[in-house]
């Protein structure tokens, strides 16, 4: 795996990072090779399992829908049942994110609903069929969210934030959504392709995306990498905040930004008001970060609680259309 992840492989896949739509002749330019030995070094990079898909930043609230993150914690299973149930949300038009996770909780997800009443049908019917299984539960109501772009397998700061909340809501039609229905998992499928499957003008295909970036509903696109064959572990930490103010948290999510490890910050409504992600070497960079940002942020945080990411399952930025 570490002759796969030379310097070269780790700067096409930093591009694809920044923008996994642009074209083998872009990136060529922008990593030193011909188009053709980038072309064959992606494809090598799928068929190891470190690229597994090829996202499209879309702002959801712009959509009309909610994100609400779930934390569960498991009892009386077996692990069949679990499997069972990870199954279920894998195969649900509300999971947008999905992982398993080695801690105080068992599951972790993001769901994503056009609302609270349609988010609490979704867990009636879970619940129906697996409330046996579940010893706790804590859901939250996702208010502000930032991915740090930048060169994390350069070891280099964020270049780009996505950031997402508070969103007014825009105009789109079923074609529209179709669209980014099938970009959120396919960011480089060709402008040809995707006119023969509506049946249009690649151009038409093309005004679209343009008309959908300007209004801020596509924000972007990058890849998705299995962070373990990457040589990484992936944390997740939950923070409960005090004194929290706007200037405070403007601090911590800076600090964030200026961590080429983390990855993540979500803001929330619930039982925590914060949690980071972070791709790390090993657990002793983990703890040594953990300790900075408590020893930097003492005055506002309370207390925190942290989770390994062992396998991540689902990324989807539009599930539920």
């Amino acid at each position: 795996m570490e002759k796969i992840l030379d310097l070269k492989n780790r700067k096409i896949l930093s591009e694809l990072e920044q923008d996994s739509r642009q074209s083998l002749n872009q990136i060529a330019k922008k990593v030193g090779l011909k188009k053709e030995t980038v072309f064959h070094r992606i494809k090598k990079l799928e068929e190891s399992g470190i690229i597994k898909k090829y996202l499209t930043e879309i702002n959801l609230y712009k959509l009309g829908f909610q994100l609400y993150p779930l934390l569960l914690r498991f009892q009386n299973t077996t692990p069949q049942i679990e499997q069972e149930i990870v199954n279920y949300f894998q195969n649900s038009n509300y999971t947008g994110w999905l992982a398993k996770c080695e801690g105080a909780w068992d599951l972790n997800a993001t769901l994503v609903a056009r609302g609270n009443f349609e988010l609490q049908k979704f867990l009636d019917k879970f619940l129906e069929k697996y409330s046996d299984y579940i010893a706790d539960k804590h859901i939250f109501i996702t208010t502000e969210i930032h991915y740090f772009k930048g060169g994390l397998w350069l070891n280099r700061r964020t270049t780009k934030t996505i950031s997402t909340g508070g969103e007014d809501l825009m105009k789109t039609d079923e074609m529209d959504l179709k669209l980014l229905k099938i970009l959120s998992t396919k960011a480089r499928m060709p402008l040809v392709e995707l006119g023969k499957r509506f049946n249009t003008d690649p151009k038409n295909i093309a005004y679209r995306i343009k008309k959908l970036e300007q209004q801020k509903i596509i924000q972007g696109s990058r890849i998705l990498v299995d962070f373990s064959k990457m040589g990484y572990q992936f944390y997740k930490v939950w923070f409960s905040l005090k004194n929290l103010n706007p200037e405070n948290l403007k601090k911590l999510i800076n600090y964030f930004k200026e961590n080429p490890r983390i990855i993540w910050a979500t803001k929330f409504i619930g039982a925590y008001d914060l949690s980071c992600e972070m791709e790390v070497k090993d657990v002793e960079e983990f703890r040594s970060i953990l300790e900075d940002i408590k020893t930097r942020f003492s005055h506002i945080i309370k207390k925190q609680e942290s989770l390994l990411i062992f396998e991540e399952i689902v990324l989807n930025y539009l599930p539920n259309s």
